[in-house]
């Protein structure tokens, strides 16, 4: 199966970043701002891979390949049972990455389609940023790791959930940015999210790029998220992909 996506032809699914206005006033200075503000506006959504090259739309900030696990879903309820602190980080080639993986895995029903499953996401990755090595993690996760909302402060990051809760995100308009990653024990609607807004998540094998602030038409303002929460007893194995 080629890794290598084009900008997307299929049917898709995009979400606009509207919030329940009473006023059209309102609707319409909004308007103005995005026509004006260089910045991602949308999310799109596909059961086509191809979707993700849609990255690289100007006005899209986060691109999604809804797909189902099946096999690969199973091998990571057994990984999470058999090594419930499993964490990998490096950066390989997607074919290194793979041998390591073999080696360090335990062995369960579904292994080897889950470790071709990462190697696909590996070899797409490089391949839409034209990457010799990607820089990967690979964690079972038992608490949120980054719990408030926030920006990734680098171009872009492939994330997928390949069992538990998937990650949370936010439309731009349901954002306050003046507020994102406040410290202390704060609620969502004083921690970056509008008291109009709500909390959007990724499903389970949603492959996800998320522009981030050094994209370099976001001007900072990249896709606002956050992880869900997890625990010993509901945890969840969670991979990204970043630029090397």
């Amino acid at each position: 199966m080629q890794a290598c996506i084009p900008i997307s032809e299929a049917e898709l699914t995009i979400e606009n970043n509207s919030v329940p206005h009473d006023q059209g006033e309102r609707q319409e200075e909004q308007s103005t701002a995005i026509l004006s503000e260089p910045m991602p506006l949308s999310v799109v959504k596909s059961v086509h891979r191809e979707v993700l090259g849609d990255v690289y739309h100007r006005q899209i900030g986060m691109a999604v390949w809804q797909r189902p696990l099946d096999e690969a879903f199973e091998y990571a309820q057994s990984l999470m049972t058999k090594a419930p602190h499993f964490c990998f980080k490096g950066q390989q080639t997607p074919q290194l990455a793979a041998n390591l993986l073999g080696r360090l895995l335990p062995e369960a029903k579904g292994k080897q389609v889950f470790i071709e499953d990462v190697t696909l996401l590996m070899e797409m990755f490089a391949c839409l940023f034209d990457l010799q090595e990607v820089g990967l993690r690979l964690d079972v996760l038992s608490k949120a790791m980054c719990p408030r909302f926030h920006v990734d402060k680098i171009p872009c990051r492939l994330i997928t959930t390949y069992a538990g809760a998937g990650s949370e995100w936010l439309h731009e308009a349901h954002v306050q940015r003046k507020r994102l990653g406040r410290g202390g024990d704060v609620k969502d609607h004083n921690s970056g999210l509008l008291r109009e807004g709500r909390v959007n998540h990724l499903n389970i094998g949603d492959v996800a790029l998320m522009k981030g602030e050094e994209w370099p038409t976001s001007l900072g303002r990249g896709m606002v998220h956050r992880s869900p929460s997890a625990s010993s007893e509901a945890p969840r194995l969670f991979l990204s992909l970043d630029m090397v």
